[in-house]
């Protein structure tokens, strides 16, 4: 796919407000960038179940998922990376020792050891994804691509310094990710461009967030939102204006990609 241009977009603050609204600019945007022959895909730290519809309201079928650890291209999965479940065992223990709640996030569903967890439902209800179910042993029957640990930013220092197989980005006040070390979106890209040979120089991403920034440093093009963070937009090459305010439009017509 020689010269072939496809651009990464982040979900959450970047394609999608308040964790339900597409501005109707990005939709159009998004129309006329795959009307000019370009690749649109999804990299986000959500799963491929738990995208809230909107892989098929913009008609795309390729995302970088759970920040890398899995990629499905044209709805079929060419790579995944479960987390280990030696691992995943010790930390349920100690979570569940120091009275904090954890979700797995699988292929198709979410689990947590904890029902009716108010942080749990208030933060997945902010992005408008299902609830998991309550199951304390689901990571021993189905593969685990990201864990979400329930604690406040003072508790993350404890399962930071304890466990050299993963990653940890908090993402919420009450939440942080859980994934395999070494894993990124940058890392689930670069297994996407091996598939399809298209050349770094030739891709370019959207994001707003923390785990957004390596992606943005390896993409040939990083583009951060207005409304991302302050680290976001140190680690991009070009800053557009805000998701309410045309960000994804300008950024594209920025590049001369509509």
């Amino acid at each position: 796919m020689a010269n072939q241009k496809v651009v990464f977009f982040d979900i959450d603050g970047t394609l999608l407000h308040d964790g339900h609204f597409v501005p109707e600019s990005t939709k159009q945007a998004i129309r006329k960038l795959q009307e000019n022959g370009v690749y649109v895909a999804l990299a986000t730290g959500r799963g491929p179940a738990m995208l809230s519809g909107i892989r098929e309201l913009l008609n795309i079928d390729t995302i970088i998922g759970y920040n890398g650890q899995i990629v499905v291209h044209q709805n079929e999965i060419i790579y995944k990376r479960p987390q280990p479940k030696t691992d995943l065992t010790h930390l349920t223990q100690q979570a569940k020792e120091n009275g904090h709640t954890l979700v797995y996030l699988g292929e198709t569903k979410g689990f947590t050891t904890k029902s009716n967890d108010v942080h749990v439902v208030d933060s997945l209800g902010e992005l408008d994804m299902p609830l998991p179910i309550h199951d304390e042993e689901a990571f021993l029957s189905h593969d685990v691509f990201q864990t979400l640990v329930y604690c406040t930013a003072e508790e993350e220092s404890y399962y930071v310094k304890r466990y050299d197989a993963f990653d940890f980005i908090r993402w919420h006040p009450h939440a942080m990710d859980v994934i395999n070390v070494g894993s990124s979106k940058a890392e689930g890209i670069k297994q996407f461009l091996k598939l399809t040979n298209i050349r770094r120089e030739d891709t370019f991403a959207f994001g707003d967030a923390l785990n957004d920034l390596e992606m943005l440093r390896y993409v040939g093009t990083g583009i951060a939102m207005g409304n991302g963070l302050p680290e976001t937009k140190a680690a991009a090459d070009y800053v557009t204006k805000p998701i309410l305010e045309d960000g994804i439009a300008h950024g594209l017509k920025e590049f001369q990609l509509i």
